[in-house]
């Protein structure tokens, strides 16, 4: 009898001991019984949940305090848990006395109980949120990492093809099909200088709505243009619209496409996507990224199109007349054998017209060669005007001239030489 009370006795302070102990552990500790009930929380778990909160709730403080997205998961664990008693592992989110959601990671086992029968779970809580924030910093970097790879692979790609193309109009559907695909959330413009740099205009646009932009501008109607630099109009409440844009323009921004130190145009790009950002902070990192990958572009833009201006001005000097801009004696001949070919190939007809300005020699000396240009400049504007878009006019040399008219039946060449 004695000694059963001795035992009974140390089982009692042994109990004692595990709940101060307990109770006083720098870690968060729980219990619970057979039903899921908690029984028993220490003291840092009631400071981090809030004393109050748990005086007021008692067992429930802690499905209160859980975030409510991750509610469903912990009572499905939990099930899962009691049916099979066998350990688990979950991770949720919790709020702190202050407020604040924490990221904990909770490890149950199974006792058994005086009768030798499943009991409930004892388990600790680890505040994992800096490990967690830390994690998603690192796995985010990844994924920025893996999509600007994307992007400037999409760049690459759009250079390779610019580089192939044979002249600028042939850039346009390029640019807006590898554009539109690098920036997805986004519509947009490709604004060029004409030829005397008078105004500026759009020459291509791509996204799932009409850009909300003059298609014919000056430059002074453009901040970016005047600057020299990238403008940005992001913040709807607080920022300066260029006079270019529309009255409805919401978020945009727009940089200048400068290469070797010449102004060539301007790339227009608005926001059109409706991402929720969680914090005005990762609000600024999207669009800050979005604004460096628009630099990248309109300058690897400059760079593409002034190697294909200069390849275009060497073809035509090499193909063109320079006083009377038709073509020349040698784009002729390669064009005279081309034809040749493919009308044999067709069966069809081709009509050849030689032509010869009429006492030229005598009106070059008695007015001057000034004036002799004069008259081949406008006399070459008019066979350019005359003839079809299909068919070559050719300067051959001095005052003589050659149109090849390609596909062209006996009687139409016959007709057109005789009205010439």
């Amino acid at each position: 009898m004695d000694e059963r009370v001795t035992s009974s006795g140390h089982a009692e302070d042994n109990l004692i001991d595990f709940r101060i102990l307990a109770e006083d552990a720098p870690v968060m500790l729980w219990i619970t019984n057979n039903t899921g009930e908690n029984i028993f929380s220490n003291g840092i778990y009631k400071t981090v949940i809030g004393r109050k909160n748990v005086e007021a709730l008692g067992g429930k403080a802690w499905f209160e305090a859980l975030y409510p997205e991750d509610q469903k998961n912990c009572l499905s664990v939990f099930d899962e848990a009691f049916k099979t008693h066998k350990s688990f592992v979950m991770e949720y989110r919790l709020k702190r006395h202050d407020g604040e959601y924490r990221y904990i990671t909770d490890r149950g086992e199974p006792y058994i109980n005086r009768e030798g029968k499943f009991g409930g779970f004892i388990g600790s809580s680890t505040d994992i949120t800096d490990q967690k924030l830390s994690e998603n910093k690192l796995k985010k970097a990844h994924q920025e990492l893996i999509q600007y790879s994307q992007e400037m692979s999409l760049i690459n790609e759009l250079n390779s093809y610019l580089q192939i193309c044979r002249g600028i109009k042939e850039t346009y559907p390029v640019i807006a099909h590898y554009l539109e695909q690098v920036f997805p959330d986004w519509v947009g413009g490709l604004y060029l200088f004409n030829d005397k740099k008078t105004f500026i205009e759009s020459i291509t646009s791509w996204g799932s709505q009409d850009v909300r932009s003059d298609e014919v501008m000056e430059s002074d109607d453009c901040w970016a243009l005047r600057q020299g630099k990238q403008h940005d109009a992001l913040d709807t409440k607080n920022r300066l619209l260029c006079n270019h844009t529309h009255k409805e323009i919401e978020r945009y921004t727009c940089t200048p496409v400068i290469a070797q130190g010449e102004m060539l145009g301007m790339l227009h790009m608005e926001y059109s996507g409706e991402t929720a950002f969680d914090s005005d902070e990762l609000k600024q990192h999207y669009f800050d990224s979005r604004q460096r990958l628009m630099k990248t572009a309109a300058d690897n833009l400059a760079l593409s199109l002034v190697s294909l201006n200069l390849r275009e001005a060497l073809k035509r000097q090499s193909i063109r007349d320079p006083l009377t801009a038709l073509f020349n004696r040698r784009y002729m001949e390669e064009s005279l054998e081309r034809e040749i070919s493919r009308c044999e190939r067709a069966g069809q007809g081709l009509g050849v017209i030689i032509v010869d300005i009429d006492h030229f020699k005598k009106f070059n000396d008695t007015y001057g060669h000034d004036a002799g240009d004069v008259v081949l400049v406008e006399f070459a504007k008019f066979m350019t005007e005359y003839f079809r878009l299909s068919d070559i006019v050719c300067r051959f040399g001095g005052e003589e001239f050659i149109i090849i008219m390609p596909s062209a039946p006996k009687h139409i060449v016959v007709e057109r030489a005789t009205q010439l």
